[in-house]
C-alpha cells in the first residue's frame, strides 16, 4: 500500500488520465487488475494536488468502461466463449443463465448493478453478447452504468481527499477502505432487496469491483 500511495503522489502528470481509463478498460476481461481501488485513490489525490482533475478522472475512468465493455461484447460475439472449457463449469453456466434469464426487461439495472459485485461486469457482459443483447441498447447500458460508477469512484475519493487534517497517505487509505465498505453494503441490500429473485452474481459474496 505504501508504494502505490507514493506513486499516486507524483501522479500528477496527463499520462495519468490514458493510464487509468486502459486499466479500466483491461479489468472487463482481466477483474483482478485494479480499476474502482485505482480511481478511488486519485481522486482522493485530486484534492491534494493542483495537477489531477477530477473531472477529467471521472470522465476518463467512463471511457475506459465504456470501451472495455464493448471490447468484451464483441469478443463474445466473435469467439463465443460459452462453448469453451473454462466456462463449462456449473458455477459459470448458472451465473450466466441468471444474468441471461433477467436481462430482457432489466438490462440496465443489472448493468449497473454489476459493477458493484465481484465478477459481475465481466459475467453480465458476456451474458448480455450471448443473449444476444442488441448492441445499441448494451452501450447505451454500459454509458449509463459507466457514469454512475465513475461518479461512485472518484466521489469517495474526492470526499476524503477533502478533510485538511487528512495526510495524504491516510486519506488515499481511508477512500479506498470506505469504498470496499459501501461495495460490500450495496452488494447485501441487492440480495436483501431482490431475495430469490436477485442476479445469482448478486447474491455472492464480497465487496465491490476491483
Amino acid at each position: 500500500m505504501d508504494a502505490l500511495v507514493s506513486v499516486l503522489r507524483d501522479a500528477d502528470f496527463w499520462w495519468v488520465y490514458p493510464v487509468g481509463a486502459l486499466m479500466v478498460t483491461v479489468s472487463a476481461l482481466l477483474p483482478p487488475v485494479p480499476s474502482t481501488t485505482l480511481f478511488v485513490a486519485l481522486g482522493s489525490l485530486s484534492m491534494k494536488s493542483e495537477q489531477l482533475d477530477p473531472y477529467l478522472l471521472a470522465l476518463s475512468m467512463l471511457a475506459g468502461a465504456v470501451a472495455g465493455d464493448a471490447a468484451t461484447f464483441v469478443l463474445v460475439r466473435r469467439f463465443r466463449p460459452g462453448s469453451r472449457r473454462w466456462f463449462a463449469g456449473s458455477r459459470w453456466r448458472s451465473t450466466f443463465g441468471a444474468a441471461r434469464a433477467r436481462l430482457d426487461g432489466n438490462g440496465l439495472t443489472l448493468v449497473m448493478v454489476s459493477r458493484f459485485v465481484p465478477l459481475g461486469r465481466l459475467t453480465l457482459n458476456v451474458a448480455a453478447a450471448s443473449v444476444p443483447q442488441p448492441a445499441r441498447a448494451f452501450v447505451a447500458h454500459s454509458a449509463a452504468a459507466g457514469v454512475l460508477w465513475s461518479a461512485y469512484s472518484v466521489g469517495i475519493g474526492t470526499v476524503t481527499g477533502l478533510w485538511p487534517q487528512l495526510s495524504t497517505e491516510f486519506a488515499v487509505v481511508l477512500a479506498i477502505a470506505a469504498s470496499v465498505l459501501l461495495g460490500r453494503a450495496i452488494t447485501l441490500l441487492i440480495a436483501w432487496n431482490g431475495g430469490r429473485e436477485a442476479p445469482i452474481f448478486a447474491r455472492r459474496d464480497g465487496g465491490g469491483g476491483a
